[in-house]
């Protein structure tokens, strides 16, 4: 059986590389000149970039752990403890917000404590927005949840649906609430990714490249056209499959592909949001992520790569980490790094070293988003030999782990 991949991403590569060592015929399509998708790796005056975004490996799944260390094995790989902070009034506030209210001024604890305590009384909202407030208080949702989410969404959250947080938010008990604040312990506890691995040399390239080693990818491809012509898929005119696995975003298959008018419709009406990160060298510092809330700024949070290893900077005694803004492209100039609204100065952005725009970052889980996808998923169900596959092709906020697995149940059914 001839198989095409579309896209060198996480989850094709997952499926190309499982579908090879099972003797498959695979063949994968990428639009750059690199494999990656969104996890990619360079190095700009040696200092590692991720430039759509950190990307890190921690699993609960098995299946996924134990398949990735036997492609690159866990020496390679530096393990870490996630020291996450929020900052917050000009302070550095343990993440998660509300399990840290011990680190708060006290009128603002005793504020979030009371609210928290009162929270989720009456029906649980369906929207994200009122959702928030219902679930944590009003005042922890004043604080961080509701402005942080503001930015990182850039989408009215009342219009948000709020299935999508299963695994994805730290949900604590009330319970797991008082006890950080009597205790004044604001350890993480049972918090997704609170532990996770990053390669030691090489960022998260390095795994991308071992998985895709062996592999037929065919770079610098630009799918034009897909055709299903005598029982067989046509690419661009010229290659014949008897089966394709699409990771291409899902608002590009009407361009490339006959669908029926309804199917586009409900395609044309899925949301998305595009980023932006600026790679910058700054202060030596063991903080993994930085949350930032306010307004004030444009950036919602800095990745420290150089927390994740020793490999990362080539200044001794400093770091580097990449702002992420999201939104449209925007010109990034020689005076950007001079805008007071662009990060706080306690961070010590003071020169752009690289930066990178993500047209396809975050999938918005919108109100119409349960309807839309799943008339979608229908449609495609029905189309011999073509399987939808990864967060753009299946349109689901998923993280690279869930994402591997995904494309693991996916190549079970070919035997």
């Amino acid at each position: 059986m001839d198989i095409a991949v579309l896209g060198a991403g996480v989850s094709g590569l997952t499926a190309a590389r499982l579908l090879h060592d099972k003797g498959f015929n695979v063949t994968v399509y990428e639009k750059n000149n690199t494999p990656g998708g969104l996890a990619r790796t360079r190095f700009t005056n040696n200092y590692l970039y991720d430039p759509h975004g950190g990307h890190i490996l921690n699993s609960k799944h098995r299946e996924v752990m134990d398949w990735v260390f036997s492609i690159y094995p866990k020496e390679n790989w530096q393990y870490t403890v996630r020291n996450a902070k929020i900052f917050f009034n000009g302070r550095y506030v343990s993440y998660p917000f509300e399990l840290s209210l011990c680190e708060l001024d006290t009128s603002d604890a005793i504020n979030c404590v009371y609210d928290f305590m009162m929270s989720q009384n009456g029906p649980e909202p369906d929207n994200f927005r009122d959702w928030l407030t219902w679930n944590f208080g009003k005042s922890i949702a004043d604080y961080y949840m509701i402005p942080y989410n503001e930015k990182i969404w850039a989408y009215p959250l009342e219009k948000m649906e709020t299935k999508w947080m299963q695994g994805k938010m730290p949900l604590p008990t009330k319970k797991e609430m008082l006890a950080s604040m009597m205790l004044k312990d604001p350890t993480e506890r049972k918090m997704p990714h609170s532990t996770f691995y990053y390669p030691l040399k090489g960022g998260i390239q390095s795994m991308i490249n071992a998985i895709s080693e062996n592999l037929s990818i065919l770079y610098d491809q630009k799918i034009e056209r897909i055709e299903y012509i005598n029982h067989r898929w046509c690419i661009n005119g010229t290659d014949f499959y008897d089966e394709i696995i699409s990771t291409i975003p899902l608002p590009v298959l009407p361009k490339i592909m006959d669908l029926p008018q309804e199917v586009s419709e409900y395609i044309r009406d899925l949301k998305y949001n595009s980023l932006t990160t600026v790679l910058f060298e700054c202060p030596e510092t063991d903080i993994t992520w930085l949350y930032i809330p306010s307004h004030e700024y444009r950036s919602h949070r800095v990745g420290y790569q150089s927390a994740l290893t020793p490999y990362a900077c080539p200044v001794k005694n400093r770091g580097c980490g990449a702002l992420e803004i999201i939104g449209p492209k925007f010109d990034i100039d020689s005076n950007f790094a001079n805008q007071s609204n662009i990060l706080p100065k306690e961070l010590g952005f003071e020169k752009v070293l690289d930066s990178e725009f993500t047209e396809y970052a975050y999938v918005i889980h919108d109100l119409n988003y349960r309807k839309n996808i799943e008339s979608i998923k229908a449609y495609f169900k029905d189309v011999p030999g073509f399987k939808l596959l990864g967060r753009w092709g299946t349109w689901n906020y998923k993280n690279m782990d869930l994402c591997m697995l995904d494309a693991m149940d996916l190549v079970k059914e070919y035997k």
